[in-house]
């Protein structure tokens, strides 16, 4: 009998233990090639489902989000609300000053002489001057076969599954 107890008292915990780390984490598989070098297709994560609710997301975290039709994709932020973004020469401009991006720097190296992210305004890709207040600008570090907020727009703090800081 307390052989048996004690089993069972054991299932119990594991079960206990493994619905408390899927209402805290998600699990997530990279899909693609969009964020590479930074993670391969293929590479398993674990992301807190509340650490954006914590901290700020700043520039250059890489951010979980539900995109269109509902399916979570991976993505780097480049424009924060109210900021106004540009890519030219291959630099990005926030609010007129050019930022360094030191994560594209082997990607970069590869492809001398080719630009790694084509030239674009804001207002070109979304039709606003800024990113709107409570949405984000993401974009793939693999930026030749990310689809991102180039293609589908800004991403809502709402729909917003966690935070990989960088």
């Amino acid at each position: 009998m307390k052989k048996r107890f004690w089993f069972m008292a054991g299932v119990v915990c594991v079960v206990l233990v493994i619905q408390a780390k899927n209402a805290v984490f998600i699990d997530y598989k990279v899909e693609g090639i969009s964020m590479k070098p930074t993670f391969q297709e293929g590479n398993e994560l674990m992301v807190n489902k509340f650490s954006h609710r914590f901290k700020t997301i700043r520039r250059f975290d890489i951010v979980l989000f539900k995109g269109p039709e509902k399916k979570v994709l991976i993505k780097r932020v480049i424009g924060l609300p109210g900021e106004s973004i540009q890519y030219r020469d291959d630099k990005l401009y926030v609010n007129g000053k050019q930022v360094k991006e030191p994560f594209l720097k082997s990607l970069k190296s590869v492809s001398a002489g080719s630009h790694v992210t084509g030239d674009f305004t804001l207002k070109e890709a979304i039709g606003k001057d800024a990113v709107p207040k409570g949405q984000y600008f993401v974009i793939g570090d693999n930026r030749i076969y990310s689809f991102d907020s180039r293609h589908f727009g800004p991403v809502k703090d709402k729909d917003i599954v966690g935070v990989i800081s960088d």
